[in-house]
């Protein structure tokens, strides 16, 4: 996987019950241990309590059916192994590139978060 590259996170529970999947973004290159750094995308439902200080509009990708945000206190880091075993076994699912205009407005929103470990901050 490199920067750009997007996949579906494994189905969770939303808190209506619902089963459904994240879009996950990945916004560095592997570094030399094959880590990288990954944003969950999700539903802007609540402007006054969340994160808003990277929205998404339909159209920045082909999932995004609804204005969203990146949620930076999901991102995670991921090893090229694990997205690639968990695309192989089907467990998460893989969608088409972001634009290198979207990942710039993502990298320049998760620098200035607060919401970011120090380590995930060195990354990219």
């Amino acid at each position: 996987m490199t920067k750009k590259n997007t996949f579906l996170s494994e189905q969770e529970s939303s808190p209506s019950g619902k089963i459904k999947r994240h879009l996950r973004i990945v916004i560095t290159d592997p570094d030399i241990e094959q880590n990288q750094v990954v944003v969950s995308v999700t539903t802007l439902r609540f402007p006054n309590s969340q994160d808003t200080s990277c929205v998404l509009e339909i159209g920045n990708h082909s999932f995004i059916k609804h204005k969203s945000i990146v949620d930076f206190s999901r991102t995670r880091i991921m090893s090229f192994t694990e997205i690639f075993n968990g695309i192989k076994k089907g467990l998460l699912i893989r969608k088409e590139d972001i634009s290198e205009e979207v990942l710039n407005k993502i990298l320049t929103a998760a620098k200035k978060s607060n919401r970011l470990s120090q380590e995930i901050k060195n990354m990219l």
